[in-house]
């Protein structure tokens, strides 16, 4: 009976575990979306993509955008990592 417990208890923690990562992935999703509106608009490019990553400890934003070189002719993809 004891075993049993064991592994319920260990199976609730686990969900509780995943359902904190899951409320701080939404939290960092968020974050990231405000950030790439700003990249896109301090750029004057179209979003193409937007990526949660790690940098040490802190979560960062990766934001990919198709925006205008210098000369306005020629369209540059530019990857932009920037704090949420």
């Amino acid at each position: 009976m004891r075993h049993y417990r064991r592994v319920i208890f260990a199976i609730a923690a686990m969900l509780a575990a995943s359902a904190l990562t899951g409320q701080a992935l939404a939290q960092n999703r968020a974050d990231c979306s405000r950030a790439a509106s700003r990249v896109v608009a301090q750029t004057g490019g179209q979003l193409l993509s937007v990526q949660t990553a790690k940098n040490g400890n802190q979560v960062v934003c990766r934001v990919t955008v198709l925006a205008s070189d210098q000369s306005g002719k020629r369209r540059t993809k530019k990857t932009i990592t920037v704090r949420p």
